[in-house]
């Protein structure tokens, strides 16, 4: 199957048989991209208006949008559908204040206490864990287009595919789409404390793929 037939069966998947990991794959293989319409909006703003990553969040809203809309049986093109909601969302994010939700400095407070949970017993351990889950949290965020077609895009990609679904979808919503940990768990009908252990599952679970394929940071720079 070429990868156009294998993509149009992951929208047909997503739109028919609201097939989760269809609409994981296919928000990771479009959010670089997304990044790149923010880029081109926040070029066009007065600096400082929003931070980088707020740009970011809100262009990958719009692409979440413009995927629960998209139809692959008309034939159009996903891009040319969804870039004037991905651009309206960043727009948008700049005129509607963001009251109420989590600021960067609450969701770096949620993953240092989730990395930091582990036996007292072992600090240096736990510290070694933590500032190797920071790392990876941040590739997955900032640092690496996570697509299949970018240089090492394809790395991460592989290795959050190789994650439990509860895990991978975690990782997906807090980094990739900056949902906070209690807005999570509220969707989820579970405790954020719950929410937390699977953060730091997850993020073990990545190193331990990336150690096994023996890719170390300057694989990703």
């Amino acid at each position: 199957m070429s990868m156009e037939a294998e993509e149009q069966e992951l929208w047909r998947r997503y739109r028919d048989e609201q097939d989760v990991q269809a609409r994981d794959y296919l928000f990771l293989r479009y959010s670089s991209w997304a990044r790149g319409v923010a880029a081109s909006v926040a070029r066009k703003l007065r600096p400082g208006i929003l931070e980088w990553q707020d740009h970011v969040q809100n262009a990958r809203i719009g692409l979440l949008e413009a995927m629960s809309r998209f139809d692959v049986s008309r034939g159009i093109d996903f891009m040319a559908f969804a870039k004037p909601r991905v651009r309206g969302a960043v727009f948008n994010g700049v005129r509607v204040l963001q009251s109420g939700s989590s600021t960067r400095d609450d969701r770096t407070a949620d993953r240092m206490a989730s990395l930091s949970q582990g036996s007292v017993d072992d600090h240096l351990s736990d510290f070694i864990d933590t500032v190797l889950g920071l790392s990876i949290g941040y590739l997955l965020e900032e640092g690496v287009d996570i697509t299949p077609d970018a240089e090492n895009g394809e790395i991460l990609l592989d290795a959050l595919s190789q994650l439990p679904s509860r895990q991978r979808q975690v990782l997906i919503s807090h980094y990739l789409r900056q949902v906070p940990f209690q807005d999570i768990a509220a969707d989820w009908k579970v405790t954020k404390g719950r929410i937390s252990q699977i953060h730091k599952q997850a993020l073990l679970g990545i190193r331990t793929v990336l150690q096994k394929q023996r890719y170390d940071r300057e694989s990703f720079f």
